[in-house]
């Protein structure tokens, strides 16, 4: 759940972001305008000393004229152009009448040029005359019809003389034409420009009200108490406590002191033990994963990248924990081998539609166990897909796919691939199969994935920085049964365990993998594993595709791998107990496998998975 609402917080606060920046810059670019020029009183001119209306008639002022049906709502005396003027209004309509004669008097071209020119004290000259017989935006709370008398000055104004009464209705120029779109985007009303109740801006309103609540519960899953114990941390500011560390078998390294108050993850580095890690401590990769013991809480990160098993053997994320007491750290698999190797591009191939297998030269050959990982370092970079030699096909998908044509990082980053070859296969080369990931169709613009896409920009004889290897998902040497259960790209670890245990450790175990692909054309390794089939009679291996069209002439299973293995395998299965389960695939897929497992009572000692590594 706290997954959901990270991500729907995230990428709902990137979208709103940009509206509340918008909102920011209008609000400053309105109070920035000087507000006398943005309502034109800066180019009016000084009204002239008022005449009595009784003069202006001559001493002669008669009676409003009729001016047709209608209920009369106001009759007024005025003075429209040194003329006095009965202006009667009705609920139709406004008319102007002579106070002396009882004409009708008519608010024409060249009267509205003459009261806009009586208005007007700016440098320009009258340059353009329109009648409007509907609202534009520069009027829109006028009722037309009404002259427009536009300026030649450098403001370009514009003076809007009612056709009706000759009334001033508007003065506009640049400066307010300037404020009127900042106010649009302020108020979020892109037609009418008028209404401040408009639903963008309520739903935008509702939508910072849900930002706030996931961002409390974001906080309260984040921090810990100690994060606000203030006079702790000032008085413990130069305590040390002992960090007792082992490998992963157990065996005593060393003991180190570490300061107090900061994160485990943090402390092992400034020791120089890194722990491999993809998200710099975010508590979403799951790497930095550590035996410390069970009397440490269990936070919801932990809980949410450790199985349950490994939580109550005492496994927790590093980079969630505080050193607060002395601790016995057990470090994963490999950390205390781990190497800094600088590998050669030898090739690079797409073996699917979206993956494609990069094979480095190493100084010399890896050891490592099947199913481990390496990091690989992503320099700053920029590029774009027409800097790439990829086939017709290859580009087609990537525009499909709605994808930015550039992308890149500013930052040094890290992404985790796991080793797609068995140990000592390939003598000093490795081989990782890498998913290009393209963003949904749901998101274009979006960029790809920066790791797999600055590592498809590589050619032949480029360097890679890697470090490694790492990982504890290998395979149990008791087990009875192995079960292989895999998806997509996780397809890397489980092909070179596989391949180590039939042809390096040449095992009598029974052997099966479950593979979930979209399409035929996604099936990796399909002549490898044929080939592995047919020379060792302990294994097999079968394939369901779950975005394989009707039309399509695949002979075999149709859906999802998990429920294809479940009703062709599993239930029928005469004893689980004997089975060891490995399984590498998308989150959705490893989500609905071990959800199947535990539906069926399999022990989490029997489970195996992968989570990253594909």
């Amino acid at each position: 759940m706290m997954t959901i609402i990270r991500q729907g917080h995230k990428w709902i606060a990137l979208i709103l972001g940009i509206q509340v920046a918008l909102w920011m810059l209008s609000g400053l670019g309105m109070a920035i305008l000087p507000h006398s020029k943005v309502a034109g009183d800066h180019r009016m001119a000084e009204p002239a000393a008022p005449t009595p209306l009784t003069e202006l008639a001559g001493g002669k002022i008669g009676q409003p004229a009729t001016i047709g049906p209608g209920e009369i709502r106001e009759v007024r005396l005025r003075n429209l152009n040194g003329r006095a003027v009965f202006d009667t209004v009705t609920a139709e309509r406004s008319a102007l009448t002579s106070a002396v004669t009882g004409e009708t008097i008519t608010v024409d071209k060249p009267l509205a040029a003459e009261i806009a020119l009586k208005d007007y004290s700016g440098p320009g000259e009258i340059k353009e005359i329109r009648l409007l017989a509907e609202s534009t935006l520069e009027i829109r709370n006028h009722a037309p019809p009404a002259w427009r008398i536009d300026f030649s000055d450098p403001e370009q104004t514009s003076l809007y003389v009612s056709a009706s009464n000759g009334e001033i209705l508007e003065r506009r120029n640049n400066y307010w034409r300037t404020f009127d779109v900042f106010w649009m985007v302020h108020i979020m009303d892109y037609v009418s420009r008028s209404s401040f109740n408009h639903p963008l801006i309520i739903l935008s309103a509702l939508v910072v009200l849900w930002l706030g609540f996931s961002g409390i519960a974001l906080w309260w899953d984040s921090f810990r108490r100690n994060d606000f114990n203030v006079v702790g941390k000032w008085r413990s500011r130069k305590q040390t406590f002992a960090l007792s560390l082992a490998d992963s078998e157990g065996g005593a390294i060393r003991t180190v002191e570490a300061r107090p108050m900061q994160s485990l993850f943090a402390a092992m580095g400034d020791q120089g033990y890194p722990l491999p890690s993809t998200c710099g401590g975010g508590g979403t990769c799951g790497l930095c994963r550590v035996r410390i013991g069970t009397e440490l809480p269990i936070l919801p990160a932990d809980r949410r990248q450790i199985p349950d098993s490994e939580l109550e053997s005492g496994y927790r994320l590093a980079c969630q924990h505080q050193v607060t007491s002395p601790l016995s750290v057990t470090l994963p698999h490999g950390l205390m081998d781990a190497k800094e190797i600088k590998g050669k591009v030898v090739s690079s191939s797409f073996i699917t539609p979206d993956m494609y297998e990069l094979r480095l030269s190493l100084p010399e050959p890896l050891e490592f166990r099947a199913g481990s990982y390496v990091q690989v370092e992503i320099p700053p970079f920029m590029s774009s897909l027409d800097a790439l030699d990829l086939t017709d096909f290859i580009k087609t998908q990537w525009e499909n796919s709605g994808a930015a044509r550039t992308f890149g990082s500013n930052v040094l980053i890290y992404r985790t691939y796991s080793l797609a070859n068995a140990p000592e296969e390939f003598g000093n080369e490795v081989v990782l199969s890498i998913r290009l990931a393209f963003p949904k169709s749901s998101a274009p613009g979006v960029s790809v994935g920066v790791g797999s896409a600055y590592l498809l920009t590589l050619k032949k004889g480029d360097t890679v920085q890697l470090r490694g290897p790492f990982g504890d998902f290998h395979i149990d040497e008791d087990a009875e049964e192995i079960v292989f259960i895999g998806g997509g790209a996780g397809i890397a670890p489980i092909r070179s365990m596989i391949l180590d245990q039939l042809k390096v450790k040449r095992t009598s175990s029974r052997i099966s993998f479950w593979y979930g692909a979209r399409t035929q054309e996604h099936i990796a390794y399909k002549e490898d594993l044929e080939a592995l089939a047919t020379a060792h009679p302990n294994f097999s291996w079968h394939v369901a595709l779950s975005d394989v069209p009707e039309t399509d002439n695949w002979p075999g299973a149709r859906g999802q791998i998990h429920e294809f293995v479940r009703d062709q395998y599993i239930i029928s299965h005469p004893d689980l107990a004997t089975c060891s389960f490995y399984i590498c695939g998308p989150p959705q897929m490893l989500e609905a496998v071990l959800s199947l497992l535990k539906s069926l009572n399999v022990p989490n000692s029997r489970i195996a998975f992968d989570d990253f590594g594909n």
